[in-house]
């Protein structure tokens, strides 16, 4: 079994959405700490200006992701409707999408992994993305840190591939992965190039730029990696 994870972005990349759709269980890492300059709580979009950063306000204590608390006493979700309205108001696909997403940010909640993963959900059925999703604090057993806990949720998930993001390439433990008989696949994604509007196209946005912009075309841009 192929399995991967992530933390629980705010608006992910297509990135994301591509390791989510190229193994057979994606796990949410939701038992590590929130760092306050990960992309677990703020995105880019793009607008007229061209990119625009959407920072989530969160209380500002050391707390694990599954953990951290939306601060809401500031209406920074209006705000962030707001931008996404006035970014993608002139995209072909904003009007079939729009109420997908309009309710989440009406009532965002209470917990920062609840939010974002509301608007995971919406973004992958869009994208017609079923492979399934756990969460790591749901899994018994798991220990470690970084390296040591990938390799722990493989154990534990009885998986004998893991395909990592490049990023984590700094940290993978690549000899525990060999000794305990886990292939360490990392992924291979080529980041299409597609319709935008306000101008000449930036990478890296939010997967709703991709949804905005192309609708139902959108999952046509995404390629999944074949591990054999």
């Amino acid at each position: 079994m192929i399995i991967s994870g992530h933390q629980p972005n705010y608006l992910p990349w297509l990135g994301y959405f591509h390791k989510m759709m190229s193994c057979d269980l994606f796990v949410i890492l939701d038992d590590v700490l929130l760092s306050r300059r990960e992309v677990t709580k703020k995105n880019k979009i793009k607008g007229p200006e061209g990119e625009r950063i959407l920072s989530v306000q969160v209380e500002r204590k050391k707390s694990l992701i599954k953990d951290a608390a939306l601060q809401n006493d500031f209406p920074w979700y209006s705000n962030h409707w707001g931008s996404l309205q006035t970014c993608y108001a002139r995209s072909p696909y904003w009007q079939k999408y729009k109420s997908l997403f309009l309710p989440i940010y009406e009532a965002p909640g209470r917990l920062l992994i609840d939010f974002n993963l509301r608007l995971i959900h919406v973004i992958r059925e869009i994208l017609e993305i079923d492979t399934p999703m756990i969460r790591a604090s749901g899994i018994a057993g798991v220990e470690g840190h970084k390296g040591e806990l990938i390799v722990s949720l493989c154990k534990q998930c009885k998986a004998d591939i893991y395909l990592s993001g490049n990023g984590a390439r700094v940290y993978n433990d690549e000899a525990a992965f060999e000794n305990n008989n886990i292939r360490l696949v990392y992924q291979d994604f080529k980041h299409p190039v597609y319709p935008q509007v306000w101008g000449d196209f930036i990478p890296n946005l939010s997967a709703v730029d991709l949804i905005f912009n192309c609708g139902p075309k959108s999952k046509d841009y995404l390629v999944k990696q074949v591990i054999v």
